[in-house]
Parts: C-alpha cells; sequence; structure tokens
C-alpha cells in the first residue's frame, strides 16, 4: 500500500504512515525497515519522508 503511494506521489511522509497505522509504533518502525530493505530511502530526521531511492 505504501509503495504505490510511493511510486504515485514520489513520496510519502512519516507522519502519514503514523497515521495509516493508527499510531502503532512498532508497525510504524517495521514498515520503515522493511521499505528500507526494499530499496527505499527512508529520509532522517531532517528529511522526514521516504522516496525512490535514486542513484
Amino acid at each position: 500500500m505504501f509503495k504505490e503511494e510511493i511510486e504515485k506521489n514520489g513520496r510519502i511522509l512519516w507522519t502519514e504512515i503514523l497515521n495509516k497505522v493508527d499510531h502503532d509504533e512498532l508497525i510504524y518502525k517495521l514498515t520503515l525497515k522493511f521499505l528500507r530493505r526494499d530499496g527505499y530511502d527512508i529520509g532522517n530526521s531532517k528529511i522526514p519522508e521516504v522516496k525512490k531511492f535514486i542513484l
């Protein structure tokens, strides 16, 4: 679901992910972990967004 939104919009904000997982921090952290594993740039505290990794 998140991958489709990233493909469509180019990015998704951390706050959007947190809202969609109903503020469940374990699911939120696992979501970021698996997105990173699948090749997405999960950003950092200064850039709180997930986007496609660009070389």
